[in-house]
C-alpha cells in the first residue's frame, strides 16, 4: 500500500529527522520515491493526508515509524497491520 509507505516516509524525515536516504533504506524504497512522497508528487494524496491527520492513524504511523527505526518490526508487517486496520 503506497499510502502507508508515504505517510511512514514523511514521518521518519519530518518527525524523526532521517535523511532522505535512510528513509529509503528503512522502507526498502528508492531515495527518489520519499522525495517524491515528501515533494506530495507521488501516491494517493487523500489517503496519506487522511493517515498522517487523523488522530488514530497518526498515532499508529509515529508509533510504526519508530519501531522501524529501531529495527523492531518490518515494514510489511506494518502495512499488513494498516490493511486490517483499514478493513475492518
Amino acid at each position: 500500500m503506497p499510502a502507508v509507505r508515504a505517510a511512514l516516509a514523511i514521518t521518519m524525515v519530518r518527525d524523526y529527522g532521517l535523511s532522505v536516504y535512510k528513509t529509503a533504506k528503512l522502507l526498502g524504497i528508492a531515495p527518489a520515491a520519499v522525495s517524491n512522497y515528501l515533494a506530495e508528487r507521488r501516491s494517493n494524496k487523500r489517503l496519506v493526508k487522511k493517515l498522517l491527520e487523523n488522530t488514530e492513524y497518526a498515532t499508529y504511523v509515529k508509533e510504526y515509524s519508530l519501531k522501524i527505526i529501531k529495527n523492531e518490526v518490518k515494514v510489511n508487517e506494518v502495512i499488513c497491520f494498516f490493511c486490517k486496520l483499514y478493513y475492518t
